[in-house]
């Protein structure tokens, strides 16, 4: 498995949200067959899901942005190593 480039964005964020309807639908299927209606379960399985899928979605968001990129050779203006003189 080769590393990742800095600064890319997580594969597990990629697939949160279309796994989390997929999963969610899947297990509402049969949790609606066990309760008599499997279109009602694949519904609220799939929203479910979906909103698992975004919560992973914004954890890969927050680690996406405090992962620290290389830098181009500039500084933030309160570093002290960057005033002149």
């Amino acid at each position: 498995m080769r590393p990742r480039a800095p600064g890319k964005f997580p594969t597990w964020g990629v697939l949160a949200l279309p796994g989390g309807l997929l999963w969610g639908a899947l297990l509402g299927v049969f949790a609606g067959g066990f309760f008599g209606n499997a279109a009602i379960g694949v519904a609220v399985g799939a929203g479910v899901g979906l909103g698992a899928g975004l919560c992973t979605f914004a954890a890969a968001v927050v680690v996406a942005s405090a992962r620290e990129v290389p830098s181009q050779g500039t500084r933030h203006p309160d570093d002290p190593r960057a005033r002149d003189g």
